[in-house]
């Protein structure tokens, strides 16, 4: 009240003094006006209508929900909140209540399409059944609208499935393989399900049951093979068909092995054999992955056969071998002077080891360090740099003796130091990798270190620097799979990716793309070093698809897969894909629920909005 009595007052002798300046009385009227509407709190609405951003209800109209539509439509028909209902099937996005079912479901573009309409939310009623166009998980982020997504359809049906098969990559000629199978049963009553390995030509390989379960259940078996030819080995692990099940599209997955013909071969050659060749050959030779031929220095022009000890009449040509060992050697007398010249253009790899003696301006351009020749006694402590291998931050028994380093080039990757100095260390020279290591008294360092923690880590620190430097580990360290190489229109191709580290052993981490005709799709990490990405073409034809990426700071590209596209199939799939619209959900800040929790969602108010003052 006071603050009124107040205002009226200064209203009044605003007009007493400013009676002749009609003008300037207005404006001090206004400022006593808005002085006294700040003193009182006054609030002032302002009614913008916003219709136009009302939520979007996405109902999927194809063939695996028609047992749902009438009961979603009548859901529909008793919501109370303003709202624009549009149906999808295909890859179509139709407004108002369409005829025909669909034979495929295109969740990404009718979400795509949807967007035009700028919801406030949008409402996604579907089984999630996406099986024509790219995966819904690679346009999530673009939504600035959260995605409540309404799932349709049971969990529980009566089906057996093969889920994943995993097998290596690569294997060589007989070796005895693992190849994994993950399989998933729901809706049984008990009983036993069988799964078989077969080659294409129908010859059963293996065979193992497992339990059916009623409730959604995982099992994972174990499958031994023997590699007998080289080549592309081709296996497909099936489940026959069990009464009652719901759809037998999933019931065989193939796989496929890269068999190596030859192993990694290997070249060791030394000036001086000494325990550095005795250890070291005896971890080569126990890699069954490895062939290895080893000789030494015996005299001006004279060498010998280490594993035959005996003379040996004829070197045999080092651009044969995919890895050259050169420990303790004079680089000026090598019997075979061209080694910088096949690391750059054959991509050779070299591991330098011990003592380096006669380095020319060739050697000295590749080597990743520095060494003036000779060796320097004392007790060094090994700290990692960068974890290898076998080698990682633990504590190691010092060595007594490394090369006289003077330093390392700007593109080398230091592994170890030793008090500060650089003593293993690798780099790349054109297309091959040369990799040193200074311990002069390396044997006796692993020797030492196996005698503390009862592990030999040289062994495998040798046989991986080995798969490394070699061509097979320079660029077989991504790997792309496809079940098969045939599918129909639309039909969704599930893609998986192992990644591989330094060593040729599974390692994750990694940020990879699949490059399919010019469409660029993320991977998705689901286990340690491997990855998932689906893709579906649209055109009969020839499709190509490659993988490429980093993982850590190396740029990394898979094999190339080559498909055959052929005309499309019907809708085979009828239950709730759950897993896929629970992340579609989580992806754009919205909820998963399930369609009879329709009616109770609270979405944004479209309607009339108060601003305030």
């Amino acid at each position: 009240m006071i603050p009124l009595l107040i205002s009226l007052l200064a209203t009044v002798l605003a007009f007493l003094v400013y009676r002749r300046q009609p003008l300037q009385f207005f404006l001090r009227v206004a400022a006593i006006v808005l002085v006294y509407l700040l003193i009182n709190n006054v609030v002032l609405t302002i009614d913008t209508d916003t219709s136009s951003k009302i939520p979007v209800i996405l109902i999927d109209y194809s063939e695996s929900m028609e047992s749902h539509l009438p009961g979603i439509l009548e859901t529909v028909k008793g919501i109370d909140f303003p709202h624009r209902s549009l149906f999808f099937k295909d890859s179509l996005l139709i407004e108002n209540d369409p005829t025909g079912l669909g034979s495929h479901t295109n969740i990404t573009r009718a979400i795509l399409a949807s967007c035009e309409y700028q919801p406030s939310i949008l409402m996604l009623i579907t089984d999630g059944n996406h099986n024509f166009g790219a995966s819904p998980l690679t346009v999530v982020n673009e939504m600035t609208a959260p995605i409540y997504v309404y799932g349709v359809g049971a969990e529980t049906i009566r089906d057996a499935a093969i889920v994943d098969v995993v097998a290596p990559a690569y294997a060589y000629l007989g070796d005895s393989i693992e190849i994994e199978a993950t399989l998933e049963s729901a809706g049984f009553s008990g009983g036993e399900g069988q799964v078989v390995l077969a080659r294409p030509s129908g010859e059963i390989v293996a065979r193992q049951t497992f339990g059916l379960s009623d409730i959604p259940a995982r099992h994972t078996l174990t499958f031994r093979y023997t590699t007998k030819t080289s080549g592309e080995l081709n296996l497909q692990a099936s489940i026959p068909p069990v009464a009652g099940e719901v759809s037998y599209d999933n019931n065989d997955i193939s796989v496929s092995v890269n068999v190596l013909k030859e192993r990694i071969k290997v070249l060791y050659y030394t000036d001086h054999i000494s325990f550095n060749t005795r250890f070291l050959l005896a971890a080569l030779h126990l890699d069954r992955n490895l062939s290895v031929s080893s000789y030494a220095n015996a005299g001006p022009g004279r060498y010998i056969d280490i594993d035959k000890a005996a003379p040996a009449n004829n070197l045999p040509d080092a651009r044969q071998y995919a890895v050259v060992i050169l420990d303790n050697v004079n680089l000026a007398r090598l019997p075979w002077p061209n080694i910088p010249r096949y690391i750059r253009d054959d991509g050779t790899g070299v591991i330098l080891i011990g003592t380096i003696e006669g380095a020319n301006d060739a050697w000295r351009q590749i080597s990743p360090i520095n060494t003036a020749g000779g060796t320097i006694t004392g007790r060094y402590r090994i700290q990692i740099n960068e974890e290898f291998s076998a080698l990682t931050n633990d504590d190691y028994p010092p060595v007594s003796t490394i090369c006289r380093v003077v330093g390392a080039k700007e593109d080398a990757r230091i592994i170890a130091h030793a008090e500060k100095l650089p003593v293993i260390a690798y780099r790349r020279e054109g297309r091959g990798i040369i990799y040193q290591i200074c311990l002069a008294d390396l044997a006796t360092w692993g020797f030492m270190q196996r005698a503390l923690t009862n592990s030999d880590l040289l062994e495998r620190f040798t046989t991986d620097i080995v798969r490394f430097a070699s061509p097979l580990g320079q660029y077989h360290r991504l790997v792309l799979k496809a079940p098969s190489r045939k599918y129909a229109v639309g039909e969704m191709i599930d893609l998986t990716l192992q990644s591989y580290d330094r060593n040729m052993r599974h390692a994750g981490g990694g940020d990879f793309f699949l490059l399919a005709d010019n469409v660029s799709i993320p991977f998705y990490e689901t286990e340690n070093g491997l990855y998932e990405a689906s893709i579906a073409y649209e055109k009969e034809g020839k499709g190509t698809m490659h993988a490429h990426g980093s993982m850590g700071d190396e740029a990394l590209t898979s094999n190339t897969i080559e498909v055959e596209i052929i005309s499309r199939t019907t809708e085979t799939e009828h239950r709730l894909n759950r897993s896929l619209l629970e992340r579609i959900a989580a992806g754009t800040n919205g909820r998963f629920l399930l369609l009879e929790e329709l009616e109770n969602t609270e979405p944004p108010s479209p309607g009339i909005q108060t601003v305030s003052t």
